[in-house]
């Protein structure tokens, strides 16, 4: 078994020397059908790409999404990617913010733009270029909103709202999947953050917001991720996925049994366990600054994270598995897979009672390291448990079939 194949495009301005852009008054490029109307063009820069590393996720399950990062290592002898270099076919046009895509197998597996280029001269004339990446995410983060006040709707229709604003006019593409908040009419004050504002909807919601492998800006629900089947299955007793490492969590990372919530629609509202409490002691957790639309969701929301984290649970966190290991049907799933999806992990045990221990998770970060000797991914996961429990007389989360009973 070999490693997945790998291609790396990156969108360059087209020149004279790239892509033969349409000139007016040429006698070669001024015929219709004998070049393109300039404009960006994706080249194959596969051939020169000594290493790829690519991060996405987030870091622990209360916090948001991060941008997603890669790294593409160029090898640049011959100045190819050298912004200085004028007898270069990308030349004037090796700048910051163009567009680059990552695929494996025809998978892609990366979607951004090029924040830096990092050009490494080598006194042997080894020039290397890092090409350092970011997805969408920091295009919303150096945007800001203006002062408005925005109609009482469901969290997903406010993630719309926001990126329709005449300020912002989100030209990606979106993928916004129905929420289960309310939210009020609270005034959005001049120059908040866009990225900073569609996170705390996220919180909001408690659901996920994200851009996924092919820079897709994605929003889903809460109860977007309960009760899917999952897309991969990983073990080591050969009728699943193969992996080479495991790790678990058992500690106070989540512990939280002193919950404390408000929006502007009220008065903070607290939920406690009591039960919780007598063993570990209080541990707070603080939401202020939320925008549901009536105390009563506020207070359900805190209900919701009071039975999400009152009890430490051991979870399987992550895991890590070598494509030159897998056949390709098996490397397909594993790239295919994006933030979200829904695994299947077994733990089998050589001692011990029970002999093996299987957790369904969603993966919340990605890792893709890449070398010609070797392609590793590793995923992090945060546990399904608890999504959304039932909460009685509660608007959101006390309608059937919309929860989880908690016990």
């Amino acid at each position: 078994m070999t490693q997945p194949t790998i291609a790396v495009y990156i969108g360059f301005q087209t020149t004279t020397g790239f892509g033969t852009p349409f000139q007016l008054n040429n006698a070669t490029f001024g015929l219709l059908d004998t070049g393109t109307l300039g404009g960006l063009q994706f080249a194959d820069v596969t051939q020169y790409v000594q290493s790829v590393n690519i991060n996405r996720g987030r870091n622990r399950q209360l916090d948001q999404f991060n941008s997603g990062t890669a790294t593409v290592a160029l090898y640049n002898v011959s100045r190819i990617f050298d912004p200085l270099n004028t007898a270069s076919i990308y030349y004037p046009f090796v700048l910051p913010r163009c567009p680059i895509f990552i695929t494996a197998n025809g998978i892609t597996i990366y979607s951004g733009l090029v924040t830096d280029w990092n050009l490494d001269y080598d006194l042997a004339n080894e020039d290397m270029m890092y090409v350092a990446c970011a997805d969408n995410f920091t295009v919303l983060s150096n945007q800001q909103l203006n002062t408005f006040t925005p109609s009482a709707e469901l969290s997903s229709v406010r993630v719309s709202t926001i990126l329709a604003r005449p300020e912002i006019v989100y030209q990606g593409q979106t993928d916004i999947t129905t929420g289960s908040s309310t939210l009020g009419a609270f005034e959005v004050t001049q120059d908040t953050n866009c990225l900073d504002y569609l996170q705390n909807v996220t919180t909001s919601e408690q659901g996920f917001l994200f851009m996924s492998a092919d820079g897709t800006l994605t929003f889903y629900g809460r109860t977007k991720v309960l009760n899917n089947v999952a897309a991969a299955i990983f073990n080591t007793t050969g009728t699943g996925i193969p992996y080479q490492t495991l790790v678990n969590q058992f500690g106070d990372e989540l512990l939280y049994n002193y919950i404390v919530t408000q929006s502007p629609a009220g008065a903070k509202q607290t939920n406690t366990d009591a039960t919780s409490i007598s063993l570990y002691q209080a541990q707070n957790y603080n939401l202020l600054d939320l925008l549901n639309s009536t105390v009563v969701e506020v207070n359900g929301l805190g209900a919701y994270l009071l039975g999400k984290y009152s009890t430490p649970i051991l979870r399987f966190v992550g895991l890590s598995t070598t494509m030159e290991a897998l056949n390709i049907t098996n490397q397909n799933i594993c790239l295919n897979l994006d933030l979200t999806d829904v695994i299947s992990v077994e733990k089998t045990f050589v001692t011990g009672s029970p002999a093996s221990v299987t957790q369904t998770m969603i993966v919340s970060g990605i890792s893709h390291n890449i070398t010609p000797s070797q392609y590793v991914i590793t995923y992090t996961f945060e546990s399904t448990d608890g999504n959304a429990y039932m909460t009685l007389d509660d608007t959101v989360f006390g309608i059937l079939d919309n929860n989880l009973l908690a016990f």
